[in-house]
């Protein structure tokens, strides 16, 4: 293999962010929180990674990345009679299935801009956070036996939405960031033509 062959900037880029990101999230989420909600730069990252540079660049930094959070803030789930136990796992799953969102997120004859990245990372975060209620209520209800007795209006008001506004925020500026750093050219993505009705061309931003 040649030496130039290597992405040597891409692997940068990428290392750098994958160290920076999980640990600013973790040591400072104080700065970075809203209504005891905390921007979620990793999903971001992830998420955006897939819509800028595909699939693969997508779930293989998403699947990086959920490591590092399932590391540093797994979640601790609560068992029968009280037990806890740590869920690893969880974040290699969310991060990897959102480089993989990403990607795919309106793909096609469509150009890769910062509004479609942040409503990638708004509708991800959708997804993220109803599944993730759903799930905890399931569990906590059925497995637990503990009590699960949230309002839809509480959890759009204490959860969905402060937190779409913190990862609208920063997918602004980790979007700049990947464009600035541009850890890899992805030529001829925005020129793939969809099959969506007779033209194919209305996608086309």
């Amino acid at each position: 293999m040649k030496l130039d062959s290597i992405p040597v900037r891409k692997i940068i880029v990428y290392l750098i962010c994958i160290l920076l990101l999980p640990s600013i999230q973790v040591t400072m989420s104080h700065h970075i929180s809203f209504w005891g909600n905390t921007a979620d730069l990793m999903l971001v990252f992830a998420v955006l990674t897939g819509f800028l540079y595909g699939f693969y660049e997508g779930i293989i930094v998403g699947g990086i990345m959920g490591i590092a959070r399932d590391v540093l803030s797994a979640p601790i789930i609560p068992g029968h009679e009280g037990s806890l136990s740590v869920a690893f796992g969880i974040g290699i799953l969310v991060l990897f299935l959102g480089g993989a969102f990403g990607a795919v997120f309106f793909e096609g004859r469509t150009k890769r801009n910062l509004p479609l990245g942040i409503l990638a990372v708004l509708c991800y975060t959708v997804i993220y956070k109803v599944v993730g209620h759903l799930t905890v209520s399931l569990w906590e209800n059925l497995m637990a036996g503990l009590p699960y007795n949230v309002s839809i209006g509480t959890i759009l008001k204490t959860s969905i939405l402060p937190q779409l506004l913190l990862n609208g925020i920063a997918s602004v500026l980790i979007f700049f960031v990947l464009k600035l750093a541009r850890p890899i050219e992805k030529r001829g993505r925005n020129k793939k033509e969809l099959t969506y009705g007779e033209s194919g061309n209305w996608l086309t931003i």
